[in-house]
């Protein structure tokens, strides 16, 4: 079944890609509404990727709803009750739908780009955290690295979201949204502040560390 996980409140929902780009465009219902933005795709795996999008929607909502982009490119539902976020990685995509406004979702493969690029990223006292779970910059040296890797990933994928749910253009990921100090483990939530508006506001960013992918989410 291509839906793996479906979580109710809020309704949100990942898609394990197995199927060929044609395979899935035959599933969808009024094919031809979708023709001309698949047909602006090139590659096949973002074929892939944006066809189970629209599949997951329509599993979710139980009708057909279409998206449509703002001109900052945040996507939203036409006529719907409900506001939306996407997320994909590879052979994966996700989405989450919540009557609250900007919500945000994103997800990521495991992978050493996050450790790599993480000073561009974290603030210090962000780095600092990481300090008890390795001994080295090679992530691949020993077991402790190994959950340092992931705990780059999940700080990357928070502030994906939190960038999502701003919904504000020249965020800086590292001075402008802050992870406050959190217990890593596979599942639970941690808190982020934001400094971009002067609202100042935190957001509950919840995250599952799978063995294939780390989500987060905001409600």
């Amino acid at each position: 079944m291509p839906v793996l996980y479906k979580y109710e409140k809020p309704l949100m929902g990942i898609w394990k890609i197995g199927e060929s780009w044609q395979e899935m465009f035959e599933a969808l219902v009024n094919k031809e509404v979708y023709c001309s933005g698949l047909n602006r795709i090139q590659s096949d795996s973002r074929k892939q990727e944006w066809l189970a999008v629209r599949l997951l929607l329509q599993h979710l909502a139980g009708s057909e709803t279409h998206i449509r982009y703002r001109e900052n490119g945040a996507p939203f539902l036409s006529g719907s009750v409900y506001n939306i976020s996407i997320s994909h990685t590879k052979g994966f995509a996700a989405i989450i739908l919540s009557e609250n406004p900007n919500p945000g979702i994103d997800m990521e493969y495991h992978s050493v780009r996050a450790w790599k690029l993480r000073k561009k990223y974290m603030n210090g006292n962000e780095l600092d955290m990481m300090t008890s779970l390795c001994d080295s910059e090679k992530p691949d040296s020993n077991e402790a690295n190994g959950a340092a890797r992931k705990m780059a990933t999940l700080c990357w994928c928070a502030k994906e979201t939190a960038f999502k749910a701003l919904g504000e253009t020249d965020v800086d990921f590292a001075g402008h949204l802050h992870i406050e100090p959190f217990h890593f483990s596979k599942e639970g939530f941690l808190t982020l502040k934001e400094n971009r508006t002067e609202e100042n506001r935190r957001f509950r960013i919840n995250y599952q560390v799978t063995e294939d992918y780390i989500l987060t989410w905001k409600e």
